[in-house]
């Protein structure tokens, strides 16, 4: 028996998307840029979760100093702690001019091993601007002191926007843009460096694969499957000012963070004439499913010369995928697994199945794993045919929808034999079933050994189900065969096999 299988491989693989973001109104911060953030008692998880008034935000003001500030509402608004945490003049000097962006995480044990700030940092001088990572670290998250040294030298290169996650192998992987030739935005590429000894040495490094076209600024975010997800400013195509946020995704069993996949659409864009995003920084929020963006807006205005610090909110479940993602309509109550990104927890997402008007409901509520993870039961018995689109509603009403989650497909077709042994002098006849899954046409035809037509039994449309169908041992011509062996041959819907009969005089 032969069955096609061609739509089974077509609806195998899904394409993973990033949970859409909403604007908030409103500014969060004034002539800043968001770099970091802690949790008191720290947080071996990185990003991690805001907690009101145990998280502390970091930003840079001026380009001169970091300055810290604790959130009471969901990282709506900030209260100032007291002093500067970091600046050109932190013991030991480093003789910078200014600090350009920052990374942080907790330091092992956790929490007791206090916290590593990484940096980069420009120094000034005649010869020219250069360069470099450096690094400080700090018991309490207030104050701070540098680690002598650099991290990463970039010399006269543009080196910026670092980012740091803890990899599941306790590796720290920092993300961070530099320039690859002149110095140019168009140069400017997402590069990566590894550290062993929790961000004190960054030995290996080098751009990433996926990163062959400007990239402004990148923030790294770790996702519950172990996953990261890199967040990076660029412009539209053919342009040069980073009027977009973008995504890319690690790739499914990459432990080291390098290997990504750029993820299709646009997370935020604004306008490119008015003006440009930058220092993306993403973290969970109050709820721990979801994600919240800071990120600065700088309009071209010539009155307006610092950057405003906003937010954006994911709302919305992201599934990404649905296994299997082709099942038989025959099959019964089918049990499926659905991944994403950002599904809610108080109470777990709706799900629906949807093929035009038609929506079929669950067999019962989903069971949530974890903000990636959803298990549900659907009876496709009978629906019809076709891609069907899964549309996922969190408990705050937020939407959405994977196209194309789930192909119905028919089962392959059969044939049943009875009394394929037949004498036609005794008046036996040869009874062939015909079980087909789905209308369509079906021919049923037998040969002789060599190839030659005996006798069209069916040649037309068919029905869903069985067709039944008798040989009485004589050709089209009415005539009565030799005694010999003869193929059936029976082509349908998913149906191409063939069957022997042996008749005996």
């Amino acid at each position: 028996m032969l069955r096609t299988g061609f739509l089974l491989l077509f609806w195998t693989a899904q394409a993973h998307a990033a949970p859409a973001l909403v604007k908030e109104p409103g500014v969060r911060l004034s002539s800043a840029v968001v770099g970091g953030a802690v949790n008191a008692p720290p947080d071996a998880n990185n990003p991690m979760k805001i907690v009101n008034a145990g998280t502390r935000f970091y930003y840079i003001r001026g380009s001169t100093a970091v300055y810290s500030a604790l959130t009471n509402d969901g990282g709506q608004t900030f209260v100032d702690d007291a002093g500067i945490r970091l600046s050109s003049a932190t013991p030991p000097l480093l003789h910078i001019s200014s600090i350009t962006g920052l990374s942080i995480l907790p330091l092992t044990p956790v929490p007791g091993g206090g916290y590593r700030m990484v940096y980069t940092a420009v120094s000034t001088s005649a010869a020219g601007d250069v360069y470099d990572v450096c690094s400080a670290t700090s018991a309490d998250g207030l104050a701070w002191a540098n680690d002598t040294g650099t991290r990463i030298s970039g010399g006269g290169n543009f080196l910026g926007s670092p980012s740091l996650v803890k990899l599941g192998t306790g590796e720290w992987r920092l993300y961070y843009i530099q320039n690859t030739g002149a110095a140019t935005l168009a140069n400017r590429r997402i590069h990566s460096a590894l550290s062993s000894d929790q961000g004190r040495n960054f030995p290996t490094k080098g751009q990433l694969a996926f990163s062959a076209g400007q990239a402004g600024d990148v923030a790294a975010t770790k996702l519950t499957n172990g996953r990261i997800r890199l967040y990076y400013t660029a412009p539209l195509s053919g342009e040069t000012t980073n009027s977009t946020l973008v995504s890319a995704l690690s790739q499914a069993g990459d432990a080291g963070g390098t290997l990504f996949d750029a993820e299709a659409g646009v997370r935020l864009a604004t306008d490119s004439a008015s003006g440009f995003l930058s220092a993306p920084f993403v973290i969970r929020s109050t709820d721990s499913w979801r994600w919240k963006l800071y990120y600065n807006y700088a309009p071209f205005a010539t009155a307006v010369s610092t950057a405003e610090v906003f937010s954006a909110s994911a709302y919305a479940p992201a599934p990404s995928a649905m296994s299997p993602s082709t099942v038989l309509r025959t099959a019964g109550s089918t049990a499926f697994t659905v991944t994403g990104d950002g599904f809610s927890q108080t109470a777990v997402p709706v799900l629906t199945l949807n093929q035009g008007g038609t929506v079929i409901a669950s067999d019962a509520a989903a069971t949530r794993t974890d903000d990636q993870t959803l298990s549900v039961n659907f009876t496709l018995t009978g629906r019809a045919l076709g891609s069907w689109d899964l549309k996922a509603v969190n408990d705050n009403g937020y939407s959405g929808t994977l196209s194309g989650a789930l192909y119905l497909d028919f089962a392959p077709g059969t044939v049943r034999m009875t009394d394929n042994l037949m004498r036609p002098s005794l008046g036996t006849q040869a009874r062939i079933d015909v079980m087909t899954f789905s209308a369509g046409p079906l021919s049923v035809k037998l040969y002789t050994l060599d190839g030659g037509l005996v006798k069209t039994l069916y040649d037309g449309p068919a029905p869903e189900g069985t067709t039944t169908l008798f040989w009485d041992g004589k050709t089209g011509g009415g005539r009565t065969v030799a005694s010999g062996v003869y193929l059936l041959r029976a082509v349908g819907m998913k149906l191409m096999t063939s069957e022997k009969i042996v008749v005996i005089k």
